[in-house]
């Protein structure tokens, strides 16, 4: 997520919320799985949400490539993400360099023990998903 500044000219976003998200690249990170036929089928998915893609290290999947997190058009960032998400350390690698980035705004990051990938979906009245809502209005709240 790299909304810059430019385009939010007229509007006031002070915060945002990344949720579980579907970032990915075409090198694996932290402990990201390396078996090629799951890698295949996450790219699989990728290219039909988007069939216009370049690949797993277009901007829109890896917001890693292209341009810099320090444009970031708001002021506050909550991220979640869950420990048994494939695309867990892509979350908080994004947290990391977001806070590297020279932005200059207050990010937060949130782990869900023992869950999967949009798991509040999936069971949203179990107790992770139930803590989730609370952190996130909190985070609202907050604005």
């Amino acid at each position: 997520m790299r909304l810059p500044r430019e385009i939010l000219d007229g509007f006031n976003v002070v915060g945002i919320v990344l949720a579980h998200t579907y970032f990915w690249g075409k090198e694996p990170i932290g402990d990201e799985t390396t078996d090629a036929e799951t890698r295949a089928s996450i790219e699989k998915m990728w290219r039909a949400a988007c069939p216009g893609t370049s690949g797993c290290d277009d901007s829109l999947i890896n917001p890693f490539v292209g341009s810099s997190l320090a444009n970031l058009g708001c002021k506050r960032v909550q991220v979640h993400v869950a420990e048994k998400d494939l695309m867990r350390d892509r979350g908080w690698l994004y947290y990391e360099k977001l806070k590297e980035s020279g932005w200059g705004g207050e990010t937060e990051i949130v782990e869900s023990k023992g869950e999967p990938h949009i798991f509040y979906l999936l069971n949203p009245t179990c107790d992770s998903a139930v803590a989730m809502r609370k952190k996130i209005a909190s985070f609202f709240n907050e604005i």
